[in-house]
């Protein structure tokens, strides 16, 4: 079998677990909820889920699977619009640039789980290391040559191999950490202000905007991800019923992961002596709850600093695997429209990527800030909009019913007009989801965001005209 192909279905599926379950899952979900409703939030993300996060999860799937094909050559077929699949990749290797970046943060902590006991002030730690630049580059060479040797060899002896490692332990790290969250003094309270549902929430449309937003961003969708990942199944492959278990598995391990982060804050909230987390004075959300606030608890355990070792360990390294597995398959998505159109050869393609990753990730080491600008645009906002126009065009413009009748040849669970009429109902959503978010973060549009914008749209243009 070429390595350029799944061999088990059950390696096509783990590796696009590992895609979805990145680091939003655990660092964004939980800190949503509470925001929302707490128990209340679950009822719009599962809609969500249902009418937005499977029907397109489906599509991608259908769309690399039918035409054995990566995002650029896939949208040349279905609707003549090679430039926006190049679009699509484009972003998502600019996502590449800057997550790289996160994770060496994420890989220098791991290796300094072993000593973090012995520092008093996790927000002094993080300001530390931001500012050693050094300690960042050499983590984020680190990361980018582990993540060139998986994707440099293939498919099955690559990816799937590491996926099939990976998301075991990593589903094992996070049951030990809500284990230990729930046995920890004061957990129940914690726990309580993730799931206490405020039906009030439920007339707010913030929530129902974060609940749809938080679905399509965390099931990697509108990134070419899925498409290139299902370009390599064999034909008689069943699509239907392994889109439903990659989301499914996606948004369990959000919620799931949830509880040992509020029983952590819970505990939190006690060693404080506050009664709500907002008097906590720290960040509950983004890469500082993960940073700054979770490693302050674990500061903190009883029988310490021994637990305060192994937990902190183990919180990073779960986090490093959930992003590493993310980082393989952005930069999988990216190389596999080059070779569809260009046939450059796996090995060069991998090693010429890896170099620019290493390269364009410099400015976000020297400046931080810049992390959180692009993110907007990048890892936000064009998401949704290459995930709304893609919606859009099979539901709206082409022959869906062929989609459809490709998908129940292998299906056991068939799909019908059902699955395009839930296609345009997400086309509606995520047209919300958009506008929403754009008004209402109308100053993250910077020039920044606009010449990124500007420099994407030329580029897929000049790639989709050469020949």
């Amino acid at each position: 079998m070429s390595n350029d192909q799944w061999k088990t279905r059950l390696g096509f599926i783990l590796a696009a677990i590992g895609s979805a379950i990145g680091l939003g899952n655990i660092w964004r979900f939980s800190w949503l909820a509470y925001r929302n409703g707490g128990g209340s939030f679950l009822i719009p993300y599962f809609i969500a889920l249902a009418i937005v996060g499977i029907p397109i999860m489906i599509l991608e799937f259908l769309l690399g699977h039918y035409f054995r094909a990566g995002a650029p050559k896939a949208y040349a077929k279905v609707a003549k619009m090679e430039w926006f699949g190049w679009f699509a990749i484009l972003n998502s290797f600019l996502i590449t640039t800057y997550y790289a970046v996160v994770l060496s943060w994420v890989l220098i902590y791991v290796l300094l789980s072993f000593k973090v006991a012995s520092l008093q002030q996790p927000r002094d730690l993080f300001d530390v290391i931001l500012s050693t630049h050094s300690w960042i580059i050499a983590s984020l060479i680190i990361t980018w040559v582990l993540a060139w040797y998986v994707v440099y060899r293939g498919i099955a002896e690559g990816i799937e191999k590491v996926s099939k490692r990976v998301i075991p332990i990593l589903w094992i790290l996070a049951t030990v950490l809500v284990i230990r969250g729930l046995t920890l003094p004061n957990a129940t309270q914690g726990i309580g202000w993730y799931l206490s549902p405020n039906f009030g929430y439920l007339t707010n449309a913030k929530t129902w905007i974060d609940a749809f937003g938080q679905i399509f961003f965390s099931l990697s969708l509108g990134s070419g991800i899925m498409i290139a990942y299902a370009k390599y199944l064999p034909r008689n492959t069943e699509l239907v019923n392994s889109a439903r278990i990659v989301s499914l598995a996606n948004c369990g391990f959000s919620f799931f992961f949830g509880f040992a982060t509020w029983s952590i804050i819970g505990y939190l909230m006690m060693i404080n002596n506050v009664t709500s987390p907002a008097n906590l004075n720290m960040p509950l959300s983004g890469a500082s709850l993960a940073f700054i606030t979770i490693p302050t608890a674990l500061l903190e355990l009883p029988g310490k600093p021994l637990t305060t070792m192994i937990f902190s360990f183990i919180f990073f390294l779960l986090l490093y695997l959930a992003g590493f597995t993310s980082l393989i398959s952005l930069i999988e998505a990216f190389y596999v429209g080059f070779a569809d159109k260009f046939k450059i050869d796996r090995q060069k393609g991998i090693t010429a990527i890896t170099i620019a990753g290493i390269l364009l990730g410099i400015p976000y080491v020297l400046n931080a800030n810049l992390i959180e600008q692009i993110d907007f645009i990048a890892g936000s906002t064009l998401l949704v909009f290459v995930g709304l126009i893609e919606a859009m065009f099979v539901a709206y413009f082409t022959n869906a019913r062929r989609f459809v009748t490709h998908a129940n040849r292998y299906a056991k669970t068939k799909i019908g007009r059902t699955w395009i009429y839930m296609l345009r109902v997400a086309v509606i959503s995520l047209a919300l989801v958009l506008i929403c978010g754009i008004l209402e973060a109308g100053e993250m549009l910077t020039s920044i965001s606009i010449t990124i914008l500007f420099i994407l749209l030329i580029l897929s243009i000049v790639l989709a005209l050469k020949k």
